[in-house]
């Protein structure tokens, strides 16, 4: 088995005679240093694909927390994107077994962000889903290994009932509402529903339902349903890349189209969050077969990363000229999950580019599902005494209700106004459900007042203006006043929402003594997908390029090389026989200001080989950390502890022993003494080099590329970086 450990002269030459450099350090190591990488000039470093232009896709992902949407714009070869509107930006539609009854609705641009799974580990092939099993994204040319499990699942595959329904297909999206809907869904659980799992990335406000969702996560996983948390996310983008992928066949916007991805992320998240939700985006995209990704080095070739306020204020800003450089506004995101809330000062309009935040962001759990829980609450405290005479075969009280909120409530909460002066009753279907006028039930037919409906709502109205009030008082007392509020996501198309919000807004102006007016649009649930699109097409003038996270190269360095390895436990290499201790070289660390060209320094890595090593693989690991800097640690320390490999590199050079071009060789002292075993020893130069938002990186032998990788560092910048 192959020793990898790299030396570099930079650090060499740095370290050499200093105090640092431990007095124990082994003349037989300490020689190998003395070998110079290759110098490398940038025009060998010139990749194929750098100066190709053709005709353009932008395609942007607004995965959210209830309902996901995806936007784009085709470009012809070298079209020009100063006049391009919102108008101009299109939305994916027609997605698998829609519910929505309007043709028109503009609810049709958007699917559910759920997901059931038959608790059976062969649906994955059944479901076109097998895949590799989660982790790194090796660099290397290795095929796709198939995981999946053969597995039977606990009286799974006896169940008669399950068999004669379609309880063992995977569904997602819709599809997954509508078996949700149906009552005998609920009778015997044979499935698995999951929603809301964009939380599990989220590190802040949620950790109850992140808890419960790593819960479920876990015994799928126990059942050899799912992978990872990541893998979960995986599986949904998948089948929204494939229905993105087919519509846009349909209309010829494909096959000839480079593809640039535009992934839309809260501005709360971490770099860590960004970073599994590019991976899930990655592992979707291979599992899709979807344009843009490099086989070879197993990465997204053209990646941006926009803030969702950011983009949702491209889209509004773009269709509202009244909001002029110098104003502040306040971007209420109203989805169905979470509501977030941002504060921005326009620095310019032409291209639209934002101030950091004024104060710091805020939100809560107060989307348009938590009028779903409160109403599905309402509905089994008033059934629960019918549950006698309601629950017959596999139609059980839960279903019945689940079919309500999905089938009538959903159509309900966007038409509701709690203002509405006639006070309308509202009437659900209930099948056999008996008459009792005292309990408000008419034949097959539970009739709810408007006040108890108004009840549901008004909580999560008031925690919506609280969210709105905080960004507004806290901007004040930092001495910049709010101008406009805009309203985005699903749940900004609820008129009770929108008539609470204005009411509240005019009522706070009076008492701050300074007018804001509140922003919405009907048509707005793609405005954070569009908005993505129209910030993609002009990316100058973004914020600096100061990277996020380190990022380096594992290197097994002589033990006591550097002061750094302290006690650090070292290993024997079986090769040469000579202690070393596993390191990583941080060779871009985090809080570096890196242009949009930067070429690292060249290094040097060297491995060795037994004698009777079959193949000469050189691998090179390559890492990254949100917190990590410093370099000679080893690998095992503190400082290195949350350090994540992400790519690798791998080169087979066993050409150079079977061409006679490398003998076997010990390690030999200043004084000529040979020490060590026996073994082969493979030298090369590696250069990395970061370019726009990749990190390229090329393994150099006898002044030839003999290979390239490539990993995205997208998630490493602050998003809406060039």
């Amino acid at each position: 088995m192959a020793s990898i450990y790299v030396t570099d002269s930079r650090a060499t030459s740095m370290t050499l005679g200093r105090e640092e450099l431990s007095s124990s350090y082994n003349e037989a190591q300490a020689s190998r240093t003395m070998i110079e990488p290759e110098h490398v000039p940038d025009e060998l470093l010139i990749d194929p694909d750098d100066n190709i232009t053709s005709k353009r896709l932008i395609l942007s992902i607004d995965f959210g927390t209830t309902y996901s949407a995806m936007s784009y714009i085709a470009l012809s070869e070298n079209q020009r994107v100063d006049h391009i509107s919102s108008l101009d930006i299109s939305s994916i539609e027609n997605y698998p077994d829609d519910m929505n009854p309007d043709s028109e609705s503009q609810m049709k641009k958007e699917v559910p962000t759920e997901l059931m799974y038959p608790l059976d580990p062969q649906f994955r092939s059944r479901a076109n889903l097998s895949r590799p099993i989660m982790g790194v994204a090796s660099l290397d040319n290795e095929s796709p290994r198939d995981e999946t499990d053969a597995m039977e699942v606990d009286g799974i595959e006896d169940d008669i009932s399950m068999m004669m329904s379609d309880s063992r297909d995977f569904k997602w999206g819709y599809g997954m509402h509508e078996a949700w809907g149906r009552p005998a869904t609920h009778f015997k659980k044979t499935s698995k529903a999951m929603n809301r799992f964009k939380l599990l990335l989220d590190g802040g406000q949620t950790p109850g339902i992140r808890n419960k969702l790593r819960s479920t996560v876990k015994y799928l996983s126990s059942k050899k349903i799912v992978e990872s948390e990541v893998g979960v996310i995986a599986d949904f983008l998948t089948c929204l890349l494939r229905h993105a992928k087919s519509q846009l066949q349909l209309l010829g916007l494909y096959d000839d189209y480079g593809v640039e991805m535009v992934l839309c992320v809260p501005a709360i998240w971490t770099q860590k969050a960004c970073r599994d939700m590019q991976m899930a985006l990655l592992i979707a995209m291979r599992m899709a077969e979807f344009k843009g990704v490099n086989p070879s080095h197993q990465a997204i070739e053209n990646l941006f990363i926009v803030s969702e306020p950011e983009a949702a204020a491209a889209f509004t800003l773009n269709t509202e000229p009244n909001i002029q450089a110098g104003q502040t506004f306040v971007l209420l995101d109203a989805g169905g999950g979470t509501v977030d809330a941002n504060t921005y000062t326009v620095s310019q309009t032409q291209p639209l580019r934002l101030s950091e935040e004024v104060v710091q962001p805020g939100g809560g759990l107060c989307g348009s599902s938590y009028l779903n829980e409160a109403f599905r609450l309402m509905m089994h405290e008033r059934l629960k005494s019918e549950k006698q005479y309601l629950e017959h075969g596999r139609i059980t009280l839960d279903g019945i209700i689940e079919r309500i909120v999905i089938k009538e409530f959903e159509l309900t909460k966007r038409r509701f106004d709690i203002y509405d002066k006639e006070k309308r009753l509202q009437r659900y279907y209930c099948a056999n459900l008996e008459y009792n006028l005292e309990k408000e039930f008419c034949d097959s037919e539970i009739i709810v007042k408007h006040d108890k409906m108004k009840a549901i709502f008004l909580p999560i109205l008031e925690k919506v203006a609280k969210i709105m009030e905080s960004q507004i008082i806290s901007a004040k007392d930092k001495g910049v006043y709010v101008d406009h509020v805009i309203l985005v996501g699903g749940f900004a198309g609820s008129i009770s929402l929108q008539e609470y919000l204005t009411r509240y807004l005019e009522e706070l102006s009076v008492r701050l003594s300074f007018n804001m007016k509140l922003t919405f649009r009907a048509n707005n649930v793609t405005a954070v997908a569009s908005g993505a699109v129209l910030r993609a097409l002009n990316k100058d003038n973004g914020p600096s390029r100061e990277i996020r996270s380190s990022y380096g190269i594992r290197r097994d360095e002589p033990k006591d090389f550097h002061k750094n390895h302290g006690n650090a436990k070292a290993f024997r290499d079986q090769a040469d026989g000579l202690m070393y201790v596993r390191t990583i070289d941080w060779i871009l660390p985090r809080s570096t200001e890196v242009k949009p060209i930067n070429r690292c320094p060249e290094f040097l890595c060297i491995h060795t080989f037994k004698v009777d090593e079959p193949r000469f693989l050189c691998e090179e690991e390559l890492y990254v950390s949100d917190t990590a800097t410093e370099s000679h640690y080893s690998l095992k320390s503190r400082r290195n502890q949350k350090a994540e490999e992400v790519g690798k590199i791998v080169v087979d050079f066993t050409y150079l022993r079977d061409q006679g071009l490398i003998r076997p060789t010990r390690e030999v002292l200043p004084n000529g003494e040979e020490v060590g075993n026996l073994h082969y020893r493979v030298a090369f130069t590696m250069v990395m080099k970061a370019v726009d938002r990749d990190l390229r990186c090329y393994a150099i032998y006898n002044h030839e590329v003999v290979k390239r990788a490539r990993i995205n560092i997208t998630s490493a910048f602050r998003p809406g970086v060039k």
